[in-house]
């Protein structure tokens, strides 16, 4: 039996939209294009949303469901869709839009017609709320710049768009060649926010041959608690931060010069200094996930001071840090924290901050623990940056000398 050609696959990440996913669904299903797969992953919804796609399943052989074990995010949803797709386009929907019923046909025609890589096109907006929709009013659902009606390269188009102030991200109003995307390897980052940010950006440079038209293909549906509409947390700060490292390194490792894509870093960059703006008034560590997140942070706030009192740390001393199997500071004050801010601003994770005197330990400084400072309980690679006031320093010096423990002043 000779498998049927797919001509479009279309991917639709799903989590926690059972209210909208028929809707969906249904937009896609009943596109007068019929030679169409549709290939829903459930990354771990917690209602009814797996019922609502077996049903669709049941009734539809095109439709395909796909329920991952772990909560991964809408990226690697869309990459597990990416590999499993057999169309010759694909496109990426989200879960509670929806597409117009001849949209697949519309722009599957325009992107052969032109041998194109990449399409772009425009939308329609509906709101779920009055409220949302005096908020977002601003929403850019349609271009109104002039673009040529023939394709051009893609970073040519990236200019275009930069330029007239109208690039989106919104991968609901692109559509994409499946083995342009494999050869090139556009995937989504997996584990943090804004992933389309990094996509879309790398998918147009890299491509060859790309076109936009003026058409109103995508609805795209504005409701509350949904990640265009949620309020600021830590979670887009982190996403922003790390958009801007992937896209340097892709600029980096492809040796592309853009004036377009430096103007979009820029733009990441604003948006990372909005979220911090709002975060920073009473910012908690603790609250990011990992790691990586608190040093990402850590490095943003640094950059944002005008004075640092870790000016003075040595490049003696960032070598030996580097080094270290592990890190310490005495001291929990502000030069313990700003010193800590250094050494973030280095790339060098601190396992916490060492006091004496009367603190307890289950205290938390910059997301890190407080402990007594006691010379025995210390691993035997840790290593100690000494931020602390003159009259300590000499006993300090004492214990660490007598425990074969290496140790730098943050100043002398």
């Amino acid at each position: 039996m000779i498998e049927s050609k797919v001509k479009v696959s279309v991917i639709v990440p799903v989590y926690n939209t059972e209210k909208w996913l028929s809707e969906c669904l249904e937009s896609v299903l009943s596109q007068t294009l019929t030679d169409i797969e549709v290939i829903a992953v459930d990354d771990c919804s917690p209602d009814g949303s797996k019922a609502v796609m077996e049903g669709f399943a049941v009734r539809d052989p095109r439709m395909r469901c796909i329920f991952l074990d772990e909560n991964m995010g809408q990226g690697n949803a869309r990459n597990i869709g990416i590999e499993e797709a057999k169309g010759e386009y694909i496109y990426l929907l989200d879960s509670d839009d929806m597409i117009k019923p001849d949209a697949l046909e519309r722009l599957c025609a325009a992107a052969d017609e032109h041998e194109l890589d990449g399409l772009f096109f425009d939308s329609e907006v509906i709101f779920d709320d009055p409220g949302l929709e005096r908020k977002h009013a601003s929403y850019p659902a349609a271009r109104s710049g002039k673009y040529p009606a023939e394709p051009v390269s893609g970073p040519g188009l990236f200019e275009l768009f930069m330029e007239q102030g109208e690039w989106t991200c919104y991968i609901q109003r692109q559509l994409w060649r499946r083995d342009f995307l494999l050869q090139e390897g556009i995937r989504f980052p997996v584990r943090h926010e804004h992933e389309d940010e990094v996509f879309a950006f790398e998918a147009l440079l890299a491509a060859e041959r790309a076109m936009y038209i003026p058409e109103k293909a995508f609805i795209r549906r504005y409701r509350k608690g949904s990640v265009m509409t949620k309020d600021p947390a830590p979670e887009n700060f982190y996403g922003y931060a790390r958009c801007m490292t992937e896209m340097l390194t892709f600029l980096d490792e492809r040796g592309i010069s853009s004036k377009g894509a430096d103007r979009n870093i820029a733009r990441i960059y604003e948006k990372l200094t909005r979220y911090y703006a709002s975060l920073s008034k009473d910012h908690d560590l603790s609250a990011l996930f990992s790691e990586d997140e608190r040093q990402l942070y850590l490095f943003f706030e640094a950059s944002q001071k005008a004075y640092l009192y870790y000016a003075d740390l040595s490049p003696e001393l960032i070598e030996k840090a580097r080094r270290a199997g592990s890190v310490y500071i005495y001291g929990a004050g502000v030069i313990g924290k700003n010193v800590y801010e250094g050494l973030a601003l280095s790339g060098i994770a601190v396992e916490g901050f060492l006091v004496t005197g009367g603190s307890e330990d289950g205290s938390v400084v910059k997301g890190r623990p407080v402990r007594r400072f006691s010379p025995a309980d210390l691993p035997e690679d840790a290593f100690i940056v000494i931020a602390a006031g003159e009259g300590y320093r000499r006993e300090i010096e004492c214990e660490l000398e007598g425990a074969g423990i290496e140790y730098c002043y943050y100043r002398k």
